[in-house]
């Protein structure tokens, strides 16, 4: 089992629901504490409690107060493989369900899944359902990438097979009325047709890129699917959660991979809109930056890791943000995006109210990514910088992962 913390000062009932959950596994196993600001530390588990975790080093007993926490990693021998995955449904609010669909309701599906046999599923609440996805094609990976950035406010997008389209997928604007196990109805050229769950690749929903209020918990379990939602009651080997569609379900804690916990410390600069920005190139005019996706407005991954949160840019690159003194650390991870790599050389440095605070030296494509950690307390303005550090500009897709904030504790 992996369970992942993110606390703030305040202790709430999801808190309360991991106490407990700890207190069943009584066994040692390896944990990594990893701090708000991105530092960890390697040792044994000894004890949780509200406010602490114990854990032994070199045969010290070390105690680390919750709150200074991002995430713990209980390290287990036991690896499970997962299942097929032949229906997934992605909510607003974060994670994804797979599991196969039952029925059809007003507005929604019943999900049979790993945990849940009938899990109500509002279609008001997702982003996007995809069937038999670990098969897809790159082109309609692409497809469906290009389908969930382009999402409008009042129409869905039903991606079908097509034999007369060259990359084999149609994509249809309109309405879904409704979907069940084999077969749905979608409203599209002012009628409404009969679908075959068999032809279609995916459905996204209008304004799928619109987020949900962050949920007070995320609960991944071994089978691979992340459910969004609250820690309700941990009784003997049986946690118990609320979803995010306000369906509770109950499930063993061996079938828990990880627990993560919102955290109000962190404040992602994605939520924050920069004071001004500027992009200038050699062989180009400039790259407008993007949020939680590279510049390229496409998902945003280094080292085969595809970052939630983060900054997308093309050197050279100039993004100042007014903290105020509100904040005592930046934290991120840096590096080339996957879709340019080995190509692109690049230089990060982070500026503190006008002196360069820290500096990467040269990066390449070839260069794994790495962390970088920088005190900002009493800081006023902090400026992101991204130039160019060999062949010109050409291939410098740069990555400010995981780009984010951190308030002092009496400020949480």
């Amino acid at each position: 089992m992996i369970l992942k913390l993110v606390h703030g000062t305040t202790v709430s009932a999801a808190v309360v629901g991991i106490i407990a959950l700890m207190g069943i596994r009584a066994h040692a196993s390896q944990v990594t504490l990893t701090d708000v600001d991105g530092t960890t530390s390697v040792g044994e588990y000894k004890s949780l409690s509200l406010d602490q975790i114990v854990w032994e080093s070199d045969g010290e007993d070390h105690t680390t107060p919750l709150a200074d926490l991002a995430q713990i990693t209980f390290h287990h021998r036991l690896d499970r493989e997962q299942g097929p995955r032949p229906c997934m449904v992605f909510p607003k609010a974060g994670g994804q369900l797979s599991g196969t669909i039952s029925e059809s309701i007003p507005d929604g599906i019943i999900l049979r899944t790993s945990f849940a046999e009938r899990l109500k599923v509002p279609f008001s609440d997702l982003r996007a359902i995809t069937f038999e996805k670990q098969g897809w094609l790159p082109e309609v990976q692409t497809r469906y990438e290009s389908a969930i950035v382009n999402a409008r406010t009042a129409e869905d997008i039903l991606l079908a097979r097509s034999e007369k389209a060259d990359d084999g997928v149609s994509a249809i604007p309109g309405v879904l009325v409704e979907l069940g196990p084999t077969s749905g109805e979608f409203h599209f050229n002012d009628r409404t047709r009969r679908i075959r769950v068999e032809k279609i690749y995916a459905l996204i929903f209008a304004a799928s890129l619109e987020t949900a209020p962050t949920a007070p918990a995320s609960v991944e379990l071994t089978s691979g699917d992340m459910v969004p939602g609250s820690l309700v009651g941990v009784e003997d080997n049986t946690v118990s959660i609320t979803t995010t569609f306000q369906q509770a379900f109950s499930c063993s804690i061996d079938d828990i991979e990880s627990l993560t916990l919102n955290n109000d410390r962190i404040v992602y600069l994605d939520a924050i809109e920069p004071h001004s920005h500027s992009s200038s190139g050699v062989v180009h005019k400039g790259w407008t930056h993007r949020k939680n996706r590279n510049v390229f407005n496409k998902p945003m991954r280094m080292d085969a890791i595809e970052y939630e949160h983060g900054i997308g840019v093309h050197a050279h690159s100039e993004i100042q943000y007014r903290l105020d003194g509100a904040f005592e650390t930046f934290a991120a991870t840096i590096g080339l995006d996957d879709s340019v790599r080995p190509n692109g050389n690049v230089r990060f440095k982070v500026v503190v109210d006008g002196k360069v605070a820290y500096d990467s030296k040269p990066m390449s494509g070839s260069d794994r990514a790495m962390p970088v950690n920088v005190s900002v307390s009493g800081v006023e303005w902090m400026t992101l910088v991204v130039e160019s550090a060999e062949q010109a500009d050409i291939g410098d897709w740069a990555n400010w992962a995981a780009a984010r904030l951190i308030k002092p504790k009496t400020q949480s």
